[in-house]
């Protein structure tokens, strides 16, 4: 029983496979924590977090404090980037030269990962919304003028995107780094006339690309009632997607649905009565609002969000440099089910204690050698520095409530 455990608290504190040495303390303390039966996730946040990056390349003296620009956004600003101390560690140590920001935003995270890395020569930073950029280029353009080429586009058309950008500055080759934040963002939402809040009087719109030709006006107002119920059960998850789709059916006939309130008020009626006495959360935590799901598909619909994430993730992989990392961060299941595939389907094989284990295999049935999306023997093409994803403290999700579904997963090009 002793032998094994001492088997078990060496294979823990092994480097990861591939990886740069990693310092051994944090990495002891975790294998230790685990042998007398704790788990990683019942670490404090910080302590936690240090670990991690003890054995993962990062600093080993756990002072992720030291960061003084990650946690001081002030309050009232317009997108408070999540995990922000996250990203910017999954990155420490790269030479970031060229760097793709795929959903640029307000350019939470840009500002904190180009003052880190100042050795950055060209930051690419593409948004579908126009109001986005412009924010962004006002407060990147001061600091970094020169290093930031911002682009108008759905990260979807990633590849040809980025390559006009690398061209347009005479660069050639690949990049350094990539990120992607993806869904919604605060600003978007806290704007009543974008149509994206259930909690607001606005019109419905959803669109993040306002030139975008389909609204979520459209989709309510004239898809059929088997369209309405596939998006509400497939993008929302909804468990009562026949009720909905049939009230908003029978609604419309009478005119249409104009507002985000009218929709909202539609959902919250036709549902009532099935919802009343229902589970709480876990926790004892308020239930969700009745249309949060409903309106998460209509918006998932509307962007062809998870279509550009299935597009767009091979191609974001395909153009890292040898060493390069990616992160993405996601904010429901439908998104990060998506990332953890395909990250796992270009890890390839991984070691899993004494045996050569397919990652690939174990989760989906499939041998990395027979797939087609790999190179079939070609070999894997990401390394997973970390099999869970990052989620945001204790202390974050009370700062930024919109944390608290936040998953973050990274991983590095192998090659």
């Amino acid at each position: 029983m002793v032998v094994a455990g001492l088997s078990r608290l060496r294979d823990l504190a092994r480097p990861l496979t591939g990886g740069t040495p990693c310092g051994s303390g944090g990495r002891a303390r975790l294998a230790a924590a685990r042998l007398r039966g704790g788990r990683e996730e019942e670490c404090a946040g910080r302590a936690r977090h240090a670990s991690y990056f003890a054995f993962c390349g990062g600093r080993s003296d756990g002072n992720l404090g030291s960061m003084a620009d990650v946690d001081h956004d002030p309050p009232n600003a317009p997108h408070v980037p999540v995990l922000a101390r996250e990203v910017l560690q999954s990155f420490e140590g790269c030479n970031l030269r060229v760097f793709v920001d795929a959903t640029l935003g307000a350019a939470g995270h840009a500002t904190k990962i180009l003052r880190r890395h100042p050795e950055v020569e060209l930051y690419v930073g593409i948004d579908a919304d126009p109001d986005a950029l412009s924010l962004a280029r006002q407060k990147l353009q001061p600091e970094f003028g020169p290093k930031i080429e911002l682009v108008h586009g759905n990260f979807r058309q990633y590849e040809s995107l980025v390559s006009a950008a690398l061209r347009s500055r005479g660069l050639s080759g690949g990049v350094d780094g990539v990120l992607a934040d993806l869904g919604v963002s605060s600003m978007q939402i806290d704007r009543d006339e974008r149509g994206f809040s259930f909690m607001r009087e606005g019109p419905l719109d959803m669109r993040m690309d306002p030139s975008s030709p389909v609204s979520a006006f459209e989709v309510v107002n004239s898809y059929s009632e088997q369209e309405l119920g596939r998006i509400l059960r497939e993008y929302g998850e909804e468990r009562l997607w026949r009720r909905i789709a049939r009230a908003v059916v029978e609604e419309r006939a009478a005119g249409p649905i104009e507002t985000t309130t009218a929709l909202s008020g539609l959902i919250e009626r036709c549902t009532r009565s099935a919802r009343r006495g229902g589970k709480r959360r876990r926790g004892g935590a308020k239930a969700i609002h009745p249309a949060t799901r409903a309106f998460q598909a209509v918006r998932i619909e509307v962007n062809g969000e998870l279509e550009a994430i299935d597009s767009a993730l091979p191609s974001m992989i395909g153009s890292l440099n040898p060493g390069g990392r990616i992160g993405i961060i996601s904010f429901h299941s439908l998104e990060d089910r998506r990332v953890k595939r395909t990250f796992l389907r270009h890890s390839g094989r991984a070691e899993d204690g004494d045996d050569r284990v397919s990652k690939l295999e174990r989760y989906t049935g499939i041998r990395a050698e027979d797939d087609a999306e790999l190179g079939g023997a070609a070999g894997p093409t990401l390394r997973l520095l970390r099999r869970k994803p990052f989620v945001a403290t204790e202390e974050e999700a009370e700062r930024n409530a919109r944390s608290r579904s936040a998953k973050y997963r990274f991983a590095e090009k192998t090659g």
